[in-house]
């Protein structure tokens, strides 16, 4: 006998799946497709509902950060960490970047946990740094006015793709594909992003 509600449910799949093939936008496809093929592979991690410190996993590679869910218009920044570089040995070693690291940046973004900053925007994600030069930055990143926008940790959604176990990737390349896609679509750059 059949079960009219699973078939109902098979049919609204159905049109669902069509309708985003249909509608979505290309660089939503790739992600898509990237989260799926870092899936596979044990190689990609999400975070969302964060309350408090943000508690990276390991590893490294390219991380997304969103602004309440995964979609073009909602991508805030693509960053990456890790690089490979020659040794004075002259061997190629992987340098001790990790999503980890992230959190002691001051521009051009801040992830605030820190005791020092206001109650106002601790557990938040601030980014537009006011002052364009790193030093001065350094010396205000704790003011309220130090970063034209912030989102809080809580509408945050951040994607981290592990590239330590995908061989046809290394941080830079997939940070630059990631961001070439999105502005080929978007004619334009993530707002945290300054360049590529």
């Amino acid at each position: 006998m059949w079960n009219i509600e699973k078939v109902n449910q098979n049919q609204q799949d159905i049109y669902k799946d069509l309708w985003q093939t249909i509608f979505m936008k290309e660089f939503d496809k790739f992600i898509k497709n990237l989260i799926a093929e870092f899936s596979a592979n044990n190689s990609y991690g999400i975070l969302k509902n964060i309350k408090y410190q943000i508690k990276w996993p390991e590893g490294y590679g390219v991380y997304t950060l969103w602004h309440k869910d995964i979609s073009y218009n909602n991508l805030i920044y693509v960053g990456l960490t890790g690089k490979y570089k020659r040794n004075n040995d002259g061997e190629i070693i992987l340098n001790s970047g990790s999503f980890s690291h992230r959190s002691s940046r001051f521009t051009p973004y801040r992830f605030c946990d820190s005791t020092k900053d206001s109650d106002d925007f601790r557990f938040t994600f601030r980014y537009g740094p006011k002052y364009s030069k790193t030093n001065i930055q350094g010396k205000h990143k704790y003011d309220d006015d130090s970063y034209k926008n912030t989102v809080a940790y809580s509408d945050l959604v951040i994607a981290t793709f592990n590239v330590a176990n995908m061989k046809d990737y290394t941080p830079s390349y997939l940070e630059s594909l990631v961001l070439t896609k999105y502005l080929a679509e978007e004619g334009n750059l993530p707002p945290a992003n300054n360049e590529l």
